[in-house]
Formats: C-alpha cells, sequence, structure tokens
C-alpha cells in the first residue's frame, strides 16, 4: 500500500461493479501527481461499507490546487449482490 500523508476521508459520489469481487468508487480529489488513494472495507450480511482515504503522496514538495475526477477500485470477501453499499466514513 502507497505511504500517503495528511490522510483523510473523502465523501464518495457513486460506484459501479466491476465484476463480483471489485467495486469501482469515484470520487473528487487533488491532482494525481500530489495525491492517491486507499480504501477501508467492512462487509456485513446487510451492506458493504467503504470508506475513501486521500493524502498526500510521498515526496512531494509542493501540490496546485485543482480537483480532479478519480476513482479507486474496492476488492470485495463476497458480490455486493442484494446488500446496501454505504459510505463508512460517515460512521467513522
Amino acid at each position: 500500500m502507497e505511504a500517503l500523508f495528511s490522510r483523510h476521508y473523502v465523501e464518495w459520489g457513486d460506484y459501479e461493479e466491476v465484476d463480483d469481487e471489485v467495486s469501482r468508487f469515484f470520487v473528487v480529489m487533488g491532482n494525481f501527481d500530489c495525491h492517491g488513494l486507499q480504501y477501508r472495507v467492512e462487509e456485513t450480511q446487510d451492506e458493504v461499507a467503504v470508506a475513501v482515504i486521500t493524502g498526500t503522496r510521498e515526496g512531494v514538495n509542493e501540490c496546485t490546487e485543482e480537483a480532479v475526477l478519480g476513482a479507486i477500485d474496492v476488492e470485495l470477501e463476497n458480490p455486493v449482490g442484494v446488500r446496501d453499499v454505504v459510505d463508512l466514513s460517515q460512521r467513522l
């Protein structure tokens, strides 16, 4: 996992199922040269709770202030199926 500094949660706006074990979550974030993404996922029988985390990449000295659409693929233990997909960051 990439080292990120000044990490914080970002609200994801939408997601899509890539396949049975991967869902892609979309966020607005800083530019890719400066910022990276990580995730935290908690699965139960009833829901898939995902928190997306952004932070500054190691070795970056200056960042421009711009917003871009980013995406991160989240690996799941089981397919989403009929489970609710919720933003875990709202609970942390």
